[in-house]
């Protein structure tokens, strides 16, 4: 019986540890949570306006206007006035845009048959202009002492511009001499504009109030069998939950109360026996878990406790030490801040317009209350090749350069964004070629076929070639409308987005159609509409007699020389296209 006893006592035993010992699973659950960036170097908070002097020479002020460099600065937490008191004062100089050399220079390169056989050899020229170019700035407190004394950028630096190649001497020259003035345009505008646009974002690091959405992750379980696995799950979706409850200028004041289940849970969680490695994963969770809700809870110091945890008890250092290094770089930002909260509002004081100077009012750079500036970020998802949609921001040239989106665009993904700290080399650069399509302030761009006869005005043939854009769809359905822009005659002189440039009211654009079971877009005229509703009988009867005609007038396709013309190269402005795709597509 004693033996019995024993066996009984040993397989009870075995079965305790089997249960302790159960595996473990953990997965990572994906929240964002809200704040307000502090600045790294914090000026007074009764200081809520800063004001732009810009000063040009006449070799640049040609191309590019001092208010609306002034107007570019953007620094997230104050407002950008003339005259007002108690304001920071940035100044911003260039010198001038000077052309150091002018050549053409060469390469030579073997030219091969089908089968890679050297039949002969030719050369290819471009232009190559060296020149100089650069500025300075400086920012001052109101008090007129120096915040930031004045830094040059690339003034003595000697820069290269190099055309594309053609086959004669000649060519490549021209691609210049024709065009200079649009060339030193760009040229002069692309560098003012990164210029700037790399100052605010400094100057927005250093002593702005920038709002940030960040992505992050808990731990949760994914083990069915295990005891645990129900409350952990529900533990954290209660963290993720209240986390939402956090804004940019404020925090709910039950918060702590309301996640103190979840905190006493995972500290409870946090105490478990290490020394099994299954249970171990577990109390790696709940310690991160821990460390992570103190984080945005704004209560570092205790963020930091587990945090070094994870390092000491060996759970993962690597993910220790980068919490120890969050928890730090905020309790000195609360120290240099004289505050204890990311989550806080800036309420604006009125600007005083009788102290607005009177040259300066009408302008960019004073009345940036009036007249807001185009965002430089759009939200938005690209889709890919393979269906994966990627929700990010793109550079904003939908809406001043949206010829030059057609080509191209550039996305940053939310998750690089998101942690403030993203740089050229986070952009994405996407053709129409690498994507299904992109989506952006509720329009849907898809990559189509076209080819645009209009480019073969603005020189070389091959402009013309048919090739893929990102199009607007104006209409979607079996039958899809869309919108293509026409590029400016010189282009080359609007290139950027925050660049001078014609307006985009004034830009010519074109009714494109895909049919289908077609890849490839056709310019919608009268003609071709007629020759797509034909086999529809009691729609093209309807046609006739005006039922799509905007003034209600019957249309009479049997037209004279010169109206069969008219119809075969534009859409008559009388016919409601709207309309008629909208039949196409039921």
């Amino acid at each position: 019986m004693k033996n019995k006893q024993i066996i009984v006592s040993i397989f009870l035993t075995i079965a305790t540890i089997s249960s302790f010992a159960q595996k473990v699973d953990i997965d990572k659950e994906k929240y964002s949570v809200k704040r307000t960036y502090l600045p790294t170097q914090p000026v007074s908070n009764d200081i809520y306006f800063y004001q732009v002097d810009v000063s040009l020479p006449v070799s640049v002020s040609k191309y590019i206007k001092p208010e609306q460099v002034a107007s570019n600065f953007n620094i997230e937490g104050f407002k950008q006035a003339q005259g007002q008191p108690n304001s920071i004062k940035i100044t911003y100089n260039t010198n001038d845009f000077y052309i150091s050399r002018n050549e053409i220079i060469s390469r030579t390169e073997d030219i091969k048959d089908k089968d890679g056989k050297v039949t002969g050899k030719r050369t290819l020229y471009k232009n190559k202009v060296s020149y100089t170019f650069g500025s300075n700035y400086g920012v001052k407190a109101p008090d007129d002492s120096d915040i930031i004394k004045m830094t040059n950028y690339n003034n003595q630096d000697v820069k290269v511009y190099e055309s594309n190649e053609f086959s004669t001497s000649k060519e490549a020259a021209n691609s210049w001499n024709d065009n200079a003035d649009a060339q030193k345009s760009k040229l002069i505008n692309d560098f003012i504009n990164n210029n700037v646009d790399g100052i605010s974002r400094y100057l927005r690091n250093q002593f702005g109030y920038t709002k940030q959405t960040i992505s992050s992750y808990l731990w949760t379980m994914d083990s069915k069998k295990h005891a645990e696995n129900e409350k952990f799950q529900a533990m954290t979706k209660l963290v993720i939950e209240k986390l939402k409850s956090l804004t940019y200028e404020k925090r709910p004041e039950d918060l702590e109360a309301s996640l103190k289940p979840a905190i006493d849970y995972f500290v409870t969680i946090s105490k478990g026996d290490m020394s099994d490695k299954n249970n171990k994963k577990l109390v790696y969770a709940a310690v991160y878990n821990l460390s992570e809700i103190y984080y945005y809870l704004d209560e570092p110091v205790q963020s930091k406790i587990y945090a070094e945890r994870l390092i000491n008890d060996d759970l993962d250092k690597r993910d220790g030490k980068e919490a120890v290094k969050n928890a730090d770089d905020l309790l000195e930002k609360f120290k240099i801040n004289k505050t204890a909260s990311t989550h806080f509002e800036r309420v604006f004081p009125e600007i005083d317009q009788s102290l607005v100077p009177v040259a300066a009012s009408s302008s960019a750079s004073t009345m940036a209350a009036e007249a807001p500036k185009t965002p430089r970020f759009l939200e938005g998802m690209v889709i890919t090749l393979d269906d994966k949609e990627i929700e990010g921001v793109f550079i904003n040239e939908f809406e001043k350069s949206p010829w030059e989106v057609q080509d191209g665009i550039r996305f940053i993904p939310m998750t690089l964004f998101n942690d403030g700290k993203y740089d050229k080399k986070s952009l994405t650069k996407y053709s129409p070629k690498e994507l299904k399509g992109l989506a952006i302030a509720g329009k849907l761009f898809v990559p189509v076929l076209f080819s645009d006869i209009s480019k073969l005005a603005n020189g070389s043939p091959l402009g013309a070639t048919t090739k893929k854009y990102f199009l607007e769809v104006q209409k979607d359905g079996k039958y899809k409308l869309l919108k293509y822009y026409e590029s400016p005659a010189n282009l080359t002189a609007f290139s950027g987005e925050n660049s001078t440039g014609p307006k985009v009211e004034d830009l010519g654009t074109m009714d494109l159609i895909l049919v289908p079971g077609e890849d490839k877009a056709k310019k919608v005229t009268t003609s071709y509409l007629e020759e797509l509703i034909t086999p529809n009988a009691s729609l093209f009867a309807d046609y006739q007699k005006g039922k799509y005609s905007k003034d209600g007038k019957a249309i009479n396709v049997k037209r004279g020389m010169l109206d069969r013309m008219a119809a075969k190269t534009d859409l008559d402005e009388n016919i409601d296209l709207n309309a008629i795709i909208d039949v196409l597509n039921k």
